[in-house]
């Protein structure tokens, strides 16, 4: 019983630690042995929880950080009761409190570095996590006549990409906070969908 509790700690150390790296550098950036380093382990001792290597690490990074995600912002919209705008304000201030996922990064240089099985996992888990929550909130503002919406889809997409970008502004830019940049975002962002319906 112990002895399985100190190989589950263990991973999930390994899995932060390789989650850290893996989102501040990418996947092509990190070696086995940069994880082993930051873990003060050998390399080796990797392949106890991961035997395939570094890209059987990176997926379980990526399912378990989605899974985060999906749970995470499920929980904000719940939370934030029936207005649309309250919903969104919600997500974008839970995904402020996330580390940044370079979806960019992501699609354009790790994911095709991969299996192509699991990178479509890993972008379907994106898409139904994060894009499609967001596409459900505006699709119902539409619906209601709340927001004037010609693509639900590609301003989900867009509103996820500008607030992953937040994390990028240096302080000495703007010295706001992560959740005041995304609530003046997210109002200019809505003041322009509303003011398409008047």
């Amino acid at each position: 019983m112990l002895a399985d509790r100190n190989i589950n700690e263990s991973r999930e150390r390994l899995l932060n630690a390789a989650e850290a790296l893996f989102i501040d550098s990418g996947f092509a950036a990190i070696k086995l042995k940069h994880i082993a380093e930051r873990l003060g382990v050998k390399e080796s001792s990797i392949y106890y929880h991961f035997p395939k290597g570094k890209e059987d690490l990176f997926v379980a990074v990526m399912h378990r950080s989605l899974s985060r995600h999906r749970h995470g912002v499920s929980a904000a919209i719940a939370a934030a009761g029936d207005d649309w705008i309250a919903q969104l304000r919600a997500v974008c201030h839970w995904l402020v409190s996330q580390p940044a996922m370079d979806v960019m990064r992501l699609s354009k240089s790790d994911l095709p570095a991969i299996d192509p099985a699991a990178a479509l996992e890993i972008e379907e888990a994106i898409y139904t996590s994060v894009n499609l929550p967001i596409k459900q909130i505006l699709d119902q503002a539409a619906q209601s006549g709340h927001a004037s919406i010609a693509d639900s889809d590609l301003l989900a997409g867009m509103l996820i990409a500008t607030v992953a970008s937040i994390d990028i502004i240096k302080s000495r830019w703007n010295p706001r906070s992560k959740i005041e940049m995304v609530d003046i975002l997210l109002d200019s962002w809505v003041d322009g969908l509303r003011r398409i319906t008047r």
